[in-house]
């Protein structure tokens, strides 16, 4: 029978796991395409590749723009899908521990998150906009047993995500750029589902250009 986590013992076993687990990541390279001759919402269907900033509401006024990761990204005929998706910042705000935020990180492995959305052409032909329709962002931890008597526990993040205003594809310069934003974050499963109190929203922009 699993056994109900309160958010103060969610917690400790998240600073537990981070400084038990070490992993390692990886990257990627890209490459320019021509612009097609016939124009259609399938011109921007590829891979993709540039930066995803985070902005969060208490960043200090006046706060250079925060330089962002590098990140690809998949566009077919209805889904975004974002490669290896940072989540560091998400996990920050949860912990708010540095190095135990990286270890869980790495503990989490590649996150592929899928946004689903709409496209339309502009009547130029030289725009195509998107009405984005992101699900929640699912992460699972394995919180390992603290004790001989203890089981391996598997702990339910869910993020809620909000959709940006004006993601858009630029055919002329195959620019594609959107945002979305962690709006709260909901610890557990069914009944035992609690909202992580505390929590500071983040929205997270993406400018990337296709590669192929």
């Amino acid at each position: 029978m699993k056994k109900k986590i309160q958010t103060a013992r969610v917690f400790a076993m998240l600073l537990f796991l981070g400084c038990t687990i070490s992993l390692a990541s990886c990257s990627d390279d890209d490459d320019d395409v021509t612009v097609p001759t016939e124009i259609t919402t399938q011109t921007m269907y590829g891979d993709y590749k540039g930066r995803m900033t985070t902005v969060t509401t208490v960043t200090a006024e006046g706060e250079e723009t925060p330089a962002g990761v590098e990140v690809t990204a998949k566009v077919d005929n209805d889904t975004v899908t974002v490669e290896k998706f940072p989540v560091k910042d998400i996990v920050m705000s949860i912990i708010n521990d540095e190095e135990a935020a990286g270890s869980i990180v790495e503990a989490l492995g590649d996150i592929n998150y899928k946004i689903g959305y709409k496209p339309a052409l502009t009547s130029a032909n030289d725009s195509i906009l998107m009405v984005l329709d992101p699900e929640p962002l699912m992460l699972n931890l394995t919180i390992p047993a603290q004790s001989e008597s203890d089981v391996d526990q598997t702990l339910v993040i869910e993020v809620k995500v909000d959709a940006g205003e004006n993601a858009a594809y630029s055919v002329a310069d195959k620019k594609l750029k959107f945002s979305i934003t962690a709006r709260k974050v909901l610890i557990g499963e069914g009944e035992e589902k609690v909202e992580l109190p505390g929590f500071t929203p983040a929205m997270f922009s993406f400018d990337l250009k296709k590669t192929k």
